[in-house]
């Protein structure tokens, strides 16, 4: 089998059979689409046995018994397929004929990477299920070699749907279950670990854009699962850790862990709840933003905004700054303040003695902080300070001649 597609199935009667006719007219022979009806209350269960008569073979329904959610669903999917890539199809979305055949074809040309990726156009309706655009020229891919480029991965969408993934990659590395914004955590660590990455730019997978659908049917409610986003945004960093890849990529995925984590705080702020409430819930978030992944303003505000809108990001730096968030200097040192004007360090001068002060002020760090060593005299006070920083797993980002000198004596 050349290609699995699974598509879970949760009350999507209404554009169903646009979903699965554009899947079982694709061009290529070898696929099976996987759809599992999860615990529908509407017509859709009905809707798949029927097709699943007229396609036997080509389209495999399945039932869950209770509505177990789209994650488990699709690891569900993911154990029943025997295909040599994985894809994912939306139950209201719908994809060109040619999509999966041009990805293939294109894939054994290119000694099959990991993942595959094709253009991903938003709709309202069957414009281009309805039209034929045959005439329209394919282009062909182009291979990507991530750890020469990471700012490409940047760039892709979090949707898995549009991508086809290589069977091994996915079958022991599956969706985080009963998350939001699974997604997330899946798609860029596929892509971070792949060292090969295969992508078009054709018009091929149509996201329908509804209400009261998915993720984007929260809208202005109040989201329960809002700290959802931090297990999905760690998943990148725990998966790509398993095969050492991490460190290739460390600042590109705290820029992914951020923004994402970001956009949350966006959608607080149009929440239906008072402005003292969102006020409270927006520092919060950003707080744990900073605990975990570090201060984003290591990143341009063109790379933020790209992400989550200029206006937003203004927003976002006032409550930071209004509320001092974003104060994260542990003043040890009183001298060449003037140094650190980003706010990206701890300061500590070595010269100072190095007493139960400054040592209850490391403590307070967090893992993966970073140190800013001034010149030091003392080498005594430099093997105290080292001693502290490396009990707290604390990077040192600067040292200055004097002190290299010390340490490579």
């Amino acid at each position: 089998m050349k290609i699995s597609i699974i598509v879970p199935v949760y009350n999507s009667s209404l554009y169903l059979k646009d979903c699965l006719n554009s899947l079982l007219n694709q061009t290529i022979n070898d696929i099976e689409i996987i759809a599992i009806d999860d615990n529908s209350i509407d017509d859709s269960l009905n809707i798949l046995k029927d097709l699943e008569q007229k396609y036997y073979g080509k389209l495999k329904v399945y039932h869950n018994s209770k509505n177990l959610g789209q994650s488990v669903t699709r690891n569900k999917g993911i154990e029943l397929a025997k295909g040599e890539y994985i894809g994912f199809v939306d139950s209201d979305d719908y994809v060109n004929n040619k999509m999966y055949q041009t990805m293939y074809e294109e894939a054994v040309l290119n000694n099959y990477p990991e993942v595959i990726i094709t253009g991903l156009c938003f709709v309202k309706d069957n414009y281009y299920l309805e039209n034929n655009f045959s005439f329209l020229n394919r282009a062909k891919g182009k291979i990507i070699n991530s750890t020469e480029n990471p700012d490409f991965i940047l760039n892709q969408s979090p949707s898995s749907c549009n991508k086809l993934f290589r069977s091994d990659i996915v079958k022991n590395n599956l969706f985080l279950q009963c998350k939001m914004w699974e997604d997330v955590g899946f798609t860029f660590s596929k892509l971070f670990n792949a060292k090969r990455i295969l992508c078009f730019n054709n018009l091929d997978y149509f996201y329908r854009k509804r209400e009261n659908s998915g993720v984007s049917s929260k809208g202005f409610d109040v989201n329960k699962n809002l700290l959802d986003i931090f297990a999905v945004a760690d998943q990148i960093e725990i998966e790509t850790k398993k095969i050492n890849r991490y460190k290739l990529f460390e600042k590109e995925i705290k820029f992914i862990q951020i923004t994402t984590c970001l956009q949350r705080v966006t959608e607080i702020m149009n929440w239906n709840i008072s402005d003292v409430s969102k006020e409270k819930l927006c520092i919060l978030m950003c707080n744990l933003i900073i605990k975990k992944y570090g201060y984003w303003n290591i990143y341009s505000p063109e790379e933020l905004s790209s992400k989550i809108g200029i206006t937003n990001l203004d927003k976002i730096n006032w409550l930071v700054n209004k509320n001092k968030i974003n104060s994260k200097i542990c003043l040890i040192n009183y001298s060449n303040i003037e140094t650190c004007k980003s706010k990206k360090y701890y300061i500590v001068n070595t010269s100072l003695k190095i007493n139960n002060g400054i040592i209850n002020s490391l403590n307070k760090l967090s893992s993966g902080d970073i140190i800013l060593i001034s010149s030091s005299h003392s080498l005594d006070n430099l093997k105290l300070l080292l001693n502290e920083i490396n009990k707290q797993d604390l990077k040192i980002d600067y040292l200055s001649k004097v002190i290299n000198e010390n340490i490579e004596n």
